[in-house]
């Protein structure tokens, strides 16, 4: 306590002091008194700042871990695909060379709706089949020896746009005699194993069937391949 205090306390006290006057025992006592009442309230506030601590600390504690960010509800977060672009499909003319016998070979080409001839060279002994677009189109015998230059095998209309091309050559001995029948050229070619066989196939327009197909021209800026006439 200060002076001033203690003489504050001294008068208040004398101003009603009992009989007899002021005990220094009894200013002493009441000090002491002051004394505990304020180490109370100096624990009590302490205790209670120790209390906002506690619950401050349980309450941080008892927070959920942070979530990694979640994208809002209206946006996609999903891998995009991409559509392959499509592949460019060949034009006329074509020029296919195969080795095997017995085994249908199969290319696409892109065509207006116009008639197409097709040239078949195989093995002496061959016999060809040939499909355009899921149909029998052309049937026959077939070798290296060309009767007709440049060995026109057949003609057929194509589609506009892309067509399918099939084709297989299998032994003369095995087509018969007659006309083929599309049921019979799938059976003829069901039951050639594969065998060695070397064989080409050329496809044009049938307009410039009085170019030689086996010369072509290629155009530099374009890329381009017309038939040399």
């Amino acid at each position: 306590m200060t002076q001033q205090r203690l003489r504050d306390l001294l008068d208040h006290d004398s101003a009603d002091a009992p009989p007899g006057g002021v005990r220094l025992a009894d200013v002493d006592a009441r000090v002491r008194g002051i004394r505990r009442r304020r180490g109370r309230a100096a624990g009590s506030v302490a205790a209670a700042a120790l209390a906002v601590t506690a619950v401050t600390v349980l309450t941080v504690d008892a927070r959920p871990a942070p979530e990694a960010a979640r994208a809002p509800g209206d946006v996609w977060a999903g891998a995009l695909v991409q559509t392959a672009p499509a592949r460019a499909q060949p034009r006329l003319p074509l020029f296919h060379g195969y080795a095997q016998g017995g085994r249908r070979e199969t290319f696409t080409f892109a065509s207006k709706a116009e008639a197409v001839s097709f040239a078949l060279t195989c093995p002496s002994g061959g016999y060809g089949l040939i499909w355009l677009n899921g149909k029998l189109a052309a049937t026959g015998a077939c070798g290296p020896t060309i009767r007709q230059p440049p060995g026109w095998f057949g003609d057929a209309r194509a589609r506009d746009g892309v067509n399918e091309v099939s084709a297989a050559v299998v032994r003369a001995a095995d087509g018969g005699t007659g006309t083929m029948t599309a049921a019979g050229a799938e059976l003829l070619l069901a039951r050639t194993a594969s065998y060695p066989a070397e064989w080409r196939l050329t496809l044009v327009d049938a307009r410039t069937r009085s170019c030689r197909p086996d010369v072509v021209r290629v155009d530099p800026r374009t890329g381009e391949i017309t038939a040399r006439c």
